[in-house]
């Protein structure tokens, strides 16, 4: 649909206008929404004196408005690195978090706590962003844009490695984890 910008429609890339419920717009107002949910549990890290929480979400939210610039300005977007560990360290800690934290997968349960809780709350935001980009990038050929896929993949790891330090002390005593 090229043209005229209408209210029921908007621009995509240059001139170029497509209706609102088209599969990018609508990854676009996830990425959004889940930089506001951001930004949610940072004021609340910061109202209950959690700076640390505080930074490590800001790391996070920074990487998702460049994936957002990076989609709106269709350029590449680079690899994941957060609190200083590599996009293949989030993988392999994500996957295999006995080595990196003595404790099998995470079974969520209300006994993890708040900070545990609302991390866990963004990582589902991120995989439902990741969906919608796969959406939103899948074509008869493969995807189009298999970067911004893999770093949302990424960031749901990233994540779910993060509440492993905000587990309540003691947590570990309890059989919230998935054995093998």
């Amino acid at each position: 649909m090229a043209g005229q910008k209408q209210e029921h429609t908007t621009h995509l890339l240059g001139a170029a206008v497509v209706g609102k419920t088209h599969p990018r717009i609508e990854l676009r107002g996830r990425l959004d929404s889940l930089n506001a949910a951001i930004i949610r549990v940072q004021v609340l890290a910061r109202e209950a004196g959690c700076a640390q929480l505080e930074g490590d979400l800001e790391e996070l939210r920074e990487k998702v408005g460049e994936l957002l610039a990076c989609e709106v300005r269709d350029i590449p977007c680079s690899e994941l690195s957060l609190w200083g560990l590599t996009d293949e360290e989030i993988h392999e800690r994500s996957h295999f978090p006995e080595r990196s934290y003595g404790l099998g997968h995470i079974l969520p349960h209300p006994d993890m706590g708040r900070w545990a809780a609302e991390l866990n709350v963004l990582r589902t935001l991120v995989r439902e962003v990741e969906l919608c980009a796969c959406r939103a990038f899948e074509t008869d050929e493969g995807m189009e844009r298999p970067d911004i896929v893999k770093v949302l993949n990424r960031l749901s790891s990233a994540l779910y490695i993060l509440t492993y330090r905000y587990l309540p002390e003691g947590y570990d005593r309890t059989i919230h984890f998935a054995r093998k």
